[in-house]
């Protein structure tokens, strides 16, 4: 399986965007880290252990990574209060049930765990089908797979809904994408 075009560059942007979140040394669970996990192939060298999950991937361990074949949609596979920073990159807009998915972010968090998602913003969408659809360098499979498109004020909404706390939402790219930071209440 191979990415399109676009979808390396995009992936560096976002990874640029919220490294400085996540604690040096961290125990790190990327929700849904796609077919080949490798954004946390790319922070590997900076936290102590990964944990990846995807449906759309082989179980692996790669060094200090262990990714294995999980829907995340019934339950991530790890112990209450486990891990430091959960990342969510790219994925709340393709899940039926957000709300479940971010209990279980925020049951495997450590108490003053990090939470770090991105997702696109309702604006996004026109360009995301333009440039998947007609141009065919963004996933068209993934970007037909998006179920909703979240405003700034929707994540912070959802974030306090399933327990979190100091939050802080803000956009990139020009307000295409939204970037959530949350923390684990204890």
């Amino acid at each position: 399986m191979t990415e399109e075009l676009l979808e390396p560059y995009l992936r560096k942007i976002r990874i640029s965007k919220i490294r400085k979140y996540i604690p040096k040394d961290a125990i790190l669970c990327d929700v849904g880290c796609g077919f080949n996990a490798r954004f946390l192939q790319d922070v590997s060298h900076y936290i102590s252990k990964g944990y990846g999950f995807d449906k759309k991937i082989e179980d692996k361990s790669i060094g200090n990574i262990h990714i294995k074949n999980a829907d995340i949609a019934d339950r991530i596979p790890l112990y209450d209060e486990t891990i430091d920073c959960v990342t969510l990159l790219a994925v709340l807009e393709h899940l039926s049930d957000s709300k479940k998915v971010l209990s279980e972010c925020h049951r495997i968090l450590k108490p003053e765990g990090v939470l770090i998602l991105t997702t696109p913003s309702p604006m996004s969408k026109p360009l995301l089908e333009f440039l998947s659809f007609k141009l065919g360098i963004v996933s068209p499979a993934e970007i037909a797979d998006h179920k909703h498109y979240y405003s700034g004020k929707e994540l912070h909404d959802l974030l306090i809904g399933t327990g979190f706390g100091g939050i802080k939402c803000n956009s990139f790219e020009f307000g295409l994408n939204n970037m959530a930071i949350a923390f684990k209440r204890q």
